[in-house]
């Protein structure tokens, strides 16, 4: 698929800097291109990328990356499969790199810039180089990609192997290398491929949702004519052996993932939730809903002009489709498994200014549009108004999510009065267990009172208690009994044999913090 041409009927392109980018090396203009997105988003990733405490998934992470290799097989054959080479991967960085919330979460955010790299580069071939500097750009300030740059679970990575998958096969059909050049080199960029769709299902199966796309930019050649017949059809048989083969090599991971799809059952999202979808995967309301029309016209507009635009709606358009439509069998309707398509909306929204030029030239009815339209200008506007839609949930990116649990002010306030031989409680509506053990992790905490049979043994994220709490209570003079804010019963919703257990203990103080109660419970003088 070429560039868009350098002229089209009344619609004049915007110039794409020739004088610097014919003249440099190729990888010299490729890296002035992709270089200040990359920067961009590795700067916003990076700075207080440690000032959010874990969520519960990223607690999951954690849990699931520290684990044995032997407990880890254990727990994916159990659940979260298809996260397991995400977990791998995590288990190894965090053996090196330490467990802090900056050590968890910088694969994340290495993968996010390259990822706006492989934006600002596609740009550059589909549109124009300064077009794909453009879309790298609007890419980086995105509140979305900060906070799942920031953010210990394998999103950024999905959306670097979307991206990075539609580079290179972009690369492949553009720059097809005559006879003369050997097999072997084409053949390696072929298994390339396969490798980038084989990355794609390993980080979230939905990502393969792209290769539509890939399959119509592919197609896109038996309409040019530029070749013969046959090299048409041996371009499309090397797409379909490479993708069947990766799809192949997926299959045990899309059969055994499949047999545990009723962990996501609590996604009942649909169609009443679009809209909803729009703010999400932009991070921001304002921002969302000013990009998406213009990616809609940049769509249609180019789309009218006959412009190789289909393979970026397919990959915007086609993987919401298909999640929402089957959202009630297969609950993958949700903004984090669709971020992937975030590099698509940014390049169809450049694509749409870069039809400026063209649309003021026919409002005003002259051939040459102002110079001021035809230069930066026009870029430079839209990345000033997008990073000041942005900026408000940008300066909110790094705050703790609403609705969790303050566990950090937990771990901060048993530290303070932990005693040796302190137990601790959790309400069993609540997620603390792992929070607490993480936040506790390099300091003295107290026994987990009610622990029979520990995750690792039970092969599961969750703990199993032990069914006569009296026995494990016993001896235990002062428990920690963490309970969710919301709820105003003494000990929250604990079964009613731990609460009668509990009826033997007096509070000494209670401490509220975020979304949480900490009490300090004694055991009453002359009671067993």
């Amino acid at each position: 698929m070429p560039p868009l041409p350098a002229s089209a009927a009344a619609v004049p392109p915007v110039p794409a800097a020739p004088e610097a980018g014919e003249q440099a090396p190729p990888w010299r203009a490729a890296l002035g291109i992709a270089l200040p997105p990359v920067l961009l988003t590795l700067a916003l990733c990076l700075y207080g990328i440690q000032d959010r405490q874990l969520w519960r998934d990223e607690h999951a992470s954690w849990w699931a990356a520290t684990l044995s290799w032997s407990d880890l097989g254990t727990l994916t054959g159990n659940m979260d499969l298809v996260l397991a080479p995400y977990y791998l991967l995590l288990h190894l960085w965090v053996s090196v790199a330490g467990q802090s919330e900056a050590a968890l979460r910088i694969p994340s955010a290495l993968a996010m810039a390259a990822a706006a790299g492989c934006v600002a580069l596609l740009g550059r071939r589909l549109l124009s180089p300064r077009l794909g500097l453009l879309a790298g750009v609007l890419f980086a300030v995105c509140p979305s990609i900060t906070w799942y740059g920031q953010d210990a679970r394998p999103y950024a990575f999905a959306v670097l192997a979307a991206s990075g998958s539609t580079l290179l096969i972009t690369r492949i059909v553009q720059d097809r290398r005559p006879a003369a050049a050997g097999l072997r080199p084409v053949l390696l960029l072929w298994a390339g491929y396969a490798l980038t769709v084989v990355a794609m299902g390993l980080t979230h199966l939905v990502t393969l949702m792209v290769l539509p796309g890939h399959l119509l930019l592919v197609a896109r050649e038996f309409r040019r004519g530029t070749d013969d017949a046959g090299a048409r059809w041996v371009l499309f048989g090397r797409w379909a052996v490479a993708s069947a083969a990766a799809v192949l090599l997926l299959s045990p991971l899309l059969l055994l993932g499949a047999g545990q799809s009723g962990q996501i059952a609590w996604n009942a999202r649909d169609w009443g939730d679009l809209g909803e979808l729009v703010k999400d995967l932009a991070g921001s309301s304002a921002l969302g809903w000013t990009l998406l029309p213009l990616g809609v016209l940049g769509a249609v507009g180019l789309l009218l002009l006959r412009q190789p635009v289909g393979p970026l709606i397919c990959w915007a358009l086609v993987p919401v489709l298909v999640t929402v439509a089957t959202a009630h069998w297969l609950h993958l309707f949700l903004a984090r498994y669709l971020l992937f398509t975030v590099p698509a909306w940014m390049l169809l929204t450049a694509a749409a200014i870069g039809r400026l030029p063209g649309l003021v030239a026919q409002l005003t009815a002259s051939r040459t549009p102002p110079r001021w339209v035809v230069g930066p200008v026009p870029l430079v506007v839209a990345f000033a108004l997008a990073a000041v839609l942005a900026w408000p949930a940008q300066a909110s990116v790094r705050d703790d999510l609403g609705g969790e649990a303050d566990a950090r002010a937990a771990a901060r306030v048993i530290s303070a009065g932990l005693h040796p031989g302190d137990g601790v409680v959790f309400e069993p509506t609540s997620s603390m267990r792992r929070a607490l053990a993480y936040e506790l992790r390099d300091r003295p905490a107290p026994k987990d009172t009610l622990l029979w049979v520990t995750a690792q043994q039970a092969g599961s994220f969750g703990a199993l208690e032990c069914e006569e709490p009296a026995r494990c209570m016993a001896g235990v003079q002062r428990i920690w009994l963490l309970v969710a804010s919301g709820d105003r019963r003494p000990y929250g919703s604990v079964s009613d044999k731990v609460a009668k257990e509990l009826k033997q203990f007096h509070t000494v103080r209670t401490e509220a913090v975020p979304n949480l109660r900490v009490v300090l419970l004694e055991r009453t003088k002359g009671k067993a």
